[in-house]
């Protein structure tokens, strides 16, 4: 992009939900959490009287896969509930050392592909139970809270509903 512009500075509006290639292969692997660690966003939880949902190694935690190759792929995290699932995704599910990694009917197979190199990130060194969807195991269905109703028809792009910041620089010195 930089090469293109001949070095010249630039600046472009990227609208979330809407990122270019280009954009997401500065990030490459992208993970996004839920929650946060600082002591601002403790004390407004604490005030506001809310559950703490900060991602933790040992609790339940869901992410939705998304990408079209390695250098562009996330795992955004999502609530662990059924209705969060959605069968134009791949997803990673896990809680404590139990992980289940879910094919949603109208995936790709390289998209289940880019869910197994996103396993091998959050959870490196945990085998997961491949469950495809309509044949999920009781136990996948108990970590998320019961069987419930989620979208099974295409989507082109789904916008994720909470909000991220993103800042790139470039520069020489």
């Amino acid at each position: 992009m930089v090469e293109s512009m001949k070095f010249l500075v630039t600046q472009a509006r990227i609208y979330e939900g809407f990122e270019p290639i280009q954009f997401l292969s500065i990030l490459q692997t992208l993970i996004v959490f839920k929650g946060g660690l600082s002591e601002g966003y403790k004390k407004f939880l604490s005030e506001k009287e809310i559950s703490d949902d900060t991602y933790s190694e040992d609790g339940v935690a869901l992410f939705r896969i998304q990408g079209t190759g390695p250098d562009n792929m996330q795992a955004i995290q999502v609530d662990p509930v059924a209705s969060s699932l959605n069968s134009s995704y791949c997803y990673i599910l896990h809680s404590g050392s139990t992980v289940f990694t879910w094919y949603g009917n109208l995936t790709t197979s390289d998209e289940q592909d880019l869910a197994e190199r996103q396993l091998d990130i959050i959870k490196p060194d945990i085998q997961s139970r491949l469950q495809k969807e309509g044949a999920e195991s009781q136990q996948f269905w108990d970590i998320l809270g019961g069987k419930s109703e989620y979208p099974n028809q295409k989507v082109e792009k789904n916008n994720e509903s909470d909000p991220h910041l993103f800042s790139c620089t470039f520069s020489n010195g």
